[in-house]
């Protein structure tokens, strides 16, 4: 069997109040290296200006950041972000009022070079509107395009049926977009 260290005759493996350790003790006290030996116990073991005395140790790691200022930061910017996110959001919803929403209804051919397209319309009432229609071929190519201006309405939805002239056959035809007419 194998022993790894002696215990003296009389004591515990376990006794003591430290940890154990392996390695061969200082020559200084714990409390005297790091500076906090009583004040009636004269200091010695580490010389000064070493990084282990108490300026050393400031002088090494700093003496820690000033918290009163990086709180006021942080929470002028935190007020700061909410705040453009409340100004983005009443922005951007006022901006919803004029908005223009389209959608296809459906086509009938009328021949090899006409087709009839059928589309719904919402606007602001009383605006002047003017939509985008086309007609595509089966490469998706257009063959058809044509500006409608809608009439003025204090109606807020249009449903619009408009004829295409074609340059071929149309196997598709739809609103592209509408805009609101300036003056």
């Amino acid at each position: 069997m194998r022993v790894l260290s002696q215990v003296p005759p009389g004591r515990s493996r376990y006794a003591g109040t430290g940890t154990q350790s392996t390695q061969r003790s200082s020559e200084v006290p714990v409390s005297e290296a790091l500076g906090t030996a009583a004040p009636d116990e004269p200091r010695t073991g580490a010389p000064q200006g070493s990084a282990t005395s108490g300026n050393g140790l400031d002088d090494r790691y700093g003496t820690g950041r000033r918290v009163r200022v990086d709180r006021r930061f942080g929470w002028g910017a935190a007020a700061l972000l909410v705040l453009a996110g409340v100004v983005f959001l009443l922005w951007s919803g006022w901006e919803e009022g004029g908005r223009i929403e389209t959608q296809s209804i459906g086509f009938a051919k009328q021949g090899d070079f006409e087709v009839s397209v059928k589309f719904a319309v919402s606007a602001p009432p009383g605006a002047p509107v003017a939509c985008a229609v086309e007609a595509l071929s089966t490469s998706k190519a257009v063959v058809g395009w044509n500006v409608i201006e809608l009439p003025v309405t204090e109606q807020r939805s249009h449903t619009i049926t408009t004829k295409l002239l074609t340059i071929g056959p149309a196997t598709a035809a739809h609103v592209r977009e509408c805009w609101v007419l300036e003056g």
